[in-house]
């Protein structure tokens, strides 16, 4: 198999999935610490609770993209990232 017919039959999408992680991976980062924090995950006693939900959104965040890159297609990328925001935020919803 040549690389050219290769690169037709399974195309990357890089770029739409680096934007994808990013951008939808921001919102979700954002929930899944807030939910880490006040959902009870977390111990009310901790002393560093804030701190520790502030740095696992920037952990979650910098996650995303590489995350992004498993998805095999665009729509699968873009479909696994709305239903784990629409996820988070019901989850918030239910929890504020």
């Amino acid at each position: 198999m040549s690389r050219g017919a290769h690169d037709k039959a399974a195309p990357r999408h890089l770029l739409f999935k680096g934007f994808t992680g990013f951008l939808l991976g921001f919102p979700l980062a954002l929930w899944l610490s807030w939910l880490l924090m006040y959902g009870g995950l977390l111990p009310a006693y901790l002393p560093v609770r804030d701190q520790i939900a502030m740095w696992l959104a920037v952990l979650l965040w910098c996650a995303a993209p590489c995350v992004a890159f498993l998805a095999q297609s665009r729509k699968q990328c873009a479909a696994a990232f709305l239903l784990a925001n629409v996820a988070a935020f019901a989850a918030w919803k239910v929890l504020q």
